[in-house]
């Protein structure tokens, strides 16, 4: 019988959800996937079925401590997107409402309509005011999902990330709690007191009673009991600051994460809040000591999606053959991915999808590397932006995320930045960050993630031509007719 002793991460991903079993020495032992994609029945939509969503989670879950049995876990370490909000009934632990995600933009008139300005909703939750966080989708459930407003009025209402309903339902309902990192994205949380907000709760609409306790990231989020076998859960966090976790930035270093989107994080120190017009003010994860390191966080709404968005337009590849597409691509369309419209540094939501540089010469190759450099580029903004308002880039960046699989993305995004990339041989650093963050709680220490390193083979100036190319294009897409 095997007896060493083994964390298990679950990471309730925008389009997976995974279960990981990682000994204390960093080393995964087991893993269990499944595809779970939203469903998005109009356009700006995307929701899931809390049903389908919770029994996703417990079919990896029990899967993979089927295999390697339960007596050699010693924790549970639980990890989910950011934003998507689930609304249930404490009483019938069912949902009564369908479940948002992140990507869900219908909520927009509610977010209009809190009386508050965009500087106050920021200085407030290092956030800004948009549908795509967590309280305008509650507010819209409120409205207009008669179940939900009847539970709230009954009493019986909870609301919480998707981690929060999950840790809730393995714990029989004894654990209603979250972490900061993932209430933050509720665009309720005081980032300064760490504690909800009465002038965003009353803005809302959303009362606090129905809010999860909150807890640091690494606390005791309660027992899951598996085959008469008590596991103890020692994490919740959002995926984001579980990747950040595993990288164990610095203060001055960034990272990026290649998912569903792409996101940008640079470490700001932990001494106060640092906020940036145009950036998110992002908490990282929390120990025992409830203290939170600051991250100027600029998310990339489309990466992957992007590449599924060209096979939807019936430009079909197997992601293996990725690279050699890109390194046949002769003339690169010129791609805004823009899918949901842009985030940071632009904060234009009327963007969509635009393409240019066609000719009759185009062909699959130049379509996906056009994509691809697409979205190296919205990143590379980001980073320009952050240099030219003072803060001081560190060498090198991290990189992450499936998307990153693909070495041409990590060099071209090199390129763009002038600068090294480390390219983390564990591409699934937020399971692996949650599973880092219990085995510190549990007094293990994990050496360094290995890296391979890219460095720039464009010439700085010739670097600085084609994004000054790029900078053109998008003044261009911005006049472009389908811009409103």
């Amino acid at each position: 019988m095997n007896t060493e002793p083994l964390i298990v991460a679950v990471d309730q991903g925008t389009s997976s959800t995974r279960a990981f079993a990682v000994a204390l020495d960093g080393s995964i032992r087991a893993e269990r996937t499944v595809p779970l994609s939203p469903l998005r029945p109009g356009k700006g939509l995307s929701e899931y079925d809390a049903q389908t969503l919770l029994e996703s989670q417990e079919r990896v879950l029990r899967a993979l401590l089927a295999e390697i049995g339960p007596h050699q876990v010693q924790a549970l370490a639980v990890t989910s997107q950011r934003s998507t909000v689930v609304l249930w009934d404490k009483q019938t632990g069912r949902a009564v409402a369908p479940v948002l995600s992140w990507e869900d933009g219908r909520a927009a008139a509610e977010a209009e309509r809190a009386d508050l300005s965009q500087e106050e909703v920021h200085q407030i939750t290092g956030l800004y005011k948009t549908p795509y966080f967590s309280a305008p989708k509650i507010a819209w459930c409120l409205k207009n999902i008669p179940a939900a407003a009847e539970a709230l009025k009954a009493g019986r209402l909870c609301v919480g990330p998707v981690a929060s309903y999950f840790i809730w339902k393995l714990t029989n309902g004894k654990t209603f709690a979250v972490d900061p990192t993932l209430a933050q994205r509720m665009l309720l949380l005081d980032i300064r007191t760490l504690s909800w907000s009465d002038t965003l709760c009353r803005a809302f609409g959303v009362p606090e009673t129905s809010l999860p306790r909150l807890l640091p990231s690494t606390a005791d989020y309660g027992v899951y009991e598996y085959q008469g076998v008590r596991i103890p859960i020692t994490v919740c966090a959002g995926d984001q600051q579980a990747s950040v976790a595993f990288m164990r930035l610095q203060k001055t270093q960034a990272c990026i994460n290649y998912g569903t989107g792409a996101f940008f994080l640079y470490h700001a120190g932990t001494e106060k809040p640092v906020f940036l017009p145009g950036m998110l003010t992002s908490l990282g994860v929390s120990g025992a000591d409830g203290k939170c390191a600051f991250l100027l966080e600029g998310p990339v709404n489309a990466a992957g999606s992007a590449v599924e968005w060209l096979r939807a337009q019936g430009i079909p590849f197997d992601p293996a053959e990725t690279d050699e597409l890109c390194r046949q691509a002769s003339q690169p369309v010129w791609f805004l991915p823009a899918l949901g419209g842009l985030g940071a540094p632009y904060w234009d939501f009327s963007f969509s999808p635009v393409a240019a540089g066609l000719s009759p010469r185009t062909r699959r190759p130049d379509w996906v590397a056009g994509v691809l450099r697409g979205v190296a580029f919205l990143l590379a903004d980001i980073a320009v932006y952050l240099q030219t308002n003072g803060f001081a880039l560190s060498a090198p960046v991290q990189v992450a995320g499936g998307l990153s699989r693909s070495a041409w993305l990590v060099q071209t995004q090199s390129d763009y930045l002038q600068m090294p990339l480390h390219l983390l041989h564990d591409v699934q650093s937020t399971v692996l960050g949650a599973a880092r963050l219990a085995a510190g709680r549990a007094g293990a220490q994990w050496p360094g993630p290995q890296a391979e390193v890219f460095t720039p083979r464009l010439e700085a100036q010739q670097a600085q031509q084609l994004y000054a190319r790029w900078r053109r294009f998008v003044a261009w897409c911005k006049q472009f007719p389908g811009h409103e």
